[in-house]
């Protein structure tokens, strides 16, 4: 039996230390480790060569102790070759999309795994164990915590995951596997910026970008036109259920309309002052910023706690919008863009919601995550606001938008006092569900701000 060991500096694979010596150098709470067992019963070459006594740890705690039969045990007997082919296939997947989640259980092709998930929001990398229970064989495995990486430790740990495995193939003979061939192919990519860019783009459409259709080809250049780095990403990423060109044609014929419509003229010089009230903390989590920039562009607004924002209109006349500002037209899967490619001019072209009763409240709310865009990343820059929830930039504005229009102490007040969700949303203009995810998340917005 060979024996190798690897795990994640800050995160997920930082670990490992020589096959054949069997050294170990912790330098992470985190880490793999994989005793390779030799002469394996298994039909596929692959899967035979990497056969390993695995274990799994994150922030310190064996999320692969399971239960089987009453009997606890700290380690799985898995193959490693399903994991590394499916990771170096999800690879432009995982870290294009910003909302997509993927689970090692995609890819356990038949044995019994943790359900180690993984997730990129733009910035910050989550892997996190959630409880698995199979039926046969009746196995357990335990809820666990999570583990918070950059984007260069997660890229740097995965690729050294996948490579590990890939080194243990060609110690047996198997340099030419799918797994190899694809990791080349991942690895070719990724030295290239301008082939990153695309592949990562159809990452997040949710298509592979080396079986890519000439017509999607011709999405991503037009979309790579107008939007660039993380905006890219979040446009894409929002706009894979939706025809994309048609949200494209809509940001051509809104930009085109008179600035009148859409400039905020006087958005810049306070959000400068709200920076300056709330600088940048070094690691903070994109929601956190945007309940902290809500409370200083609050202050750089000179609003009491008192004083509540009606609509966008009111709001857009408060940031030196004309009387002329107006919505842009009705398109699905965008809700407002933030445009400011130079200098200080930013125009916010809203998404018309239509006629519905709550169609006002979340215009209102689209145009607060439109500026909280702007509050949190002031650089120049052409952004979406949209449906997701977990992508960078969107987390920020959604926390943002909340902590403006209903900052968290006014709403905790007016439910001590006996009101509902409903009395409390109607006070502040937004939804029920915007004061319900406030008050969940009381605790959160208070250590954030402190």
């Amino acid at each position: 039996m060979s024996r190798a060991n690897f795990g994640l500096v800050n995160a997920l694979i930082r670990y490992w230390a020589s096959i054949r010596a069997g050294r170990q150098t912790r330098t992470s709470a985190v880490k793999f480790s994989a005793d390779w067992i030799e002469n394996a019963q298994n039909v596929a070459a692959e899967e035979r060569a990497t056969v390993a006594r695995f274990r799994l740890w994150l922030s310190e705690q064996n999320v692969t102790m399971n239960l089987r039969e009453s009997i606890s045990t700290d380690h799985i007997v898995i193959s490693l070759y399903p994991l590394a082919e499916g990771l170096a296939h999800d690879w432009w997947s995982l870290f294009g999309s910003r909302e997509r989640e993927i689970s090692l259980i995609r890819h356990r092709s038949g044995y019994a795994v943790p359900d180690i998930r993984f997730r990129f929001d733009g910035m910050a990398f989550e892997a996190t164990a959630l409880q698995k229970v199979y039926q046969n064989p009746p196995l357990r495995f335990w809820a666990g915590p999570s583990e918070i990486l950059t984007r260069d430790e997660a890229e740097s740990s995965l690729s050294e995951f996948i490579g590990v495995i890939i080194q243990q193939l060609a110690s047996k003979g198997q340099r030419e596997t799918s797994a190899a061939l694809r990791w080349a192919r991942v690895q070719a990519s990724r030295s290239d910026p301008q082939e990153t860019i695309f592949c990562e783009s159809a990452g997040a459409l949710g298509l592979d970008p080396y079986a890519i259709s000439g017509s999607d080809s011709a999405l991503i250049e037009e979309a790579a036109s107008l939007f660039h780095k993380e905006s890219l990403a979040e446009f894409l990423s929002g706009a894979r259920d939706y025809r994309a060109s048609s949200i494209l044609d809509w940001v051509r014929a809104a930009e085109s309309r008179p600035t009148d419509k859409s400039l905020v003229l006087d958005l810049m010089p306070v959000i400068r002052k709200a920076v300056r009230l709330a600088p940048e903390r070094q690691g903070e989590r994109s929601w956190a910023l945007g309940y902290r920039r809500a409370r200083s562009l609050r202050e750089a607004l000179d609003l009491r706690q008192k004083d509540r924002i009606r609509s966008d209109k009111a709001f857009a006349k408060k940031l030196g919008a004309s009387a002329n500002f107006e919505s842009a037209g009705v398109v699905d899967g965008i809700r407002a863009l933030r445009s400011q490619t130079t200098g200080d001019d930013v125009s916010i072209h809203m998404r018309d919601h239509g006629t519905a009763p709550q169609a006002p409240v979340a215009q209102l709310f689209s145009f607060a995550r439109a500026v909280g865009d702007v509050a949190c990343f002031p650089s120049p820059a052409r952004s979406p606001v949209n449906q997701l929830r977990s992508a960078h930039r969107q987390a920020a504005g959604r926390a943002f938008a909340a902590e403006f229009l209903a900052p968290i102490e006014e709403v905790l007040s007016m439910q001590a006092d006996g009101h509902d969700s409903v009395t409390i949303a109607n006070e502040f203009s937004v939804s029920t569900t915007t004061i319900e995810r406030q008050i969940e998340n009381a605790q959160r917005i208070t250590a954030a701000c402190a």
